[in-house]
């Protein structure tokens, strides 16, 4: 309890500010030690890190990383960086997308179904006994209405206009 920042204030008011400031940090760290201790899984994971081989390289990485921010440098770290590259990659993206569809040719969606199933798709249609081709249903057509033929299914590109809609 020495180390505490109420008790080490209240004890002598004439310690300076850098003694107290020391005792806090000093008490922050005592905290953060007992609340990995105290807790079973922190302490198991603390256990494994400073088991690790290379421990002292990461203690020296951040060291100098502290180092850097303490001076003011900071450098550039992932999270300065993430906004940028991620506008950075979504431009390049959709210029990427762009440049593919732009030099391959656009496939009717007729084609692209019968390349996956092998199946064309059919569609109603009838036979016009005047022209002998394959016809979309019209009902407001006078030659359909008076014939009333049978629909039949047949493949798309067999019908007069139906290879798009």
């Amino acid at each position: 309890m020495q180390y505490h920042p109420d008790v080490a204030s209240s004890s002598s008011s004439s310690k300076t500010s850098t003694t107290q400031s020391k005792n806090a940090e000093t008490f922050k760290r005592i905290s953060e030690a007992y609340s990995i201790l105290g807790n079973e899984n922190k302490r198991r994971r603390y256990n494994f890190d400073i088991s690790e081989s290379g421990i002292g390289e990461l203690r020296k990485k951040a060291a100098a990383a502290a180092k850097a921010r303490a001076a003011g440098g900071g450098g550039n770290s992932f999270a300065a960086t993430l906004p940028r590259n991620v506008l950075i990659g979504g431009i390049l993206g959709v210029a990427g997308v762009t440049f593919i569809r732009s030099i391959m040719p656009e496939k009717e969606n007729d084609d692209v179904h019968h390349e996956h199933t092998g199946k064309k798709r059919l569609v109603e249609a009838w036979m016009n006994p005047n022209t002998n081709r394959w016809e979309k249903p019209r009902p407001w057509d006078q030659e359909y209405q008076r014939l009333q033929p049978v629909l039949q299914f047949v493949p798309r590109d067999q019908v007069d206009g139906g290879g798009k809609r």
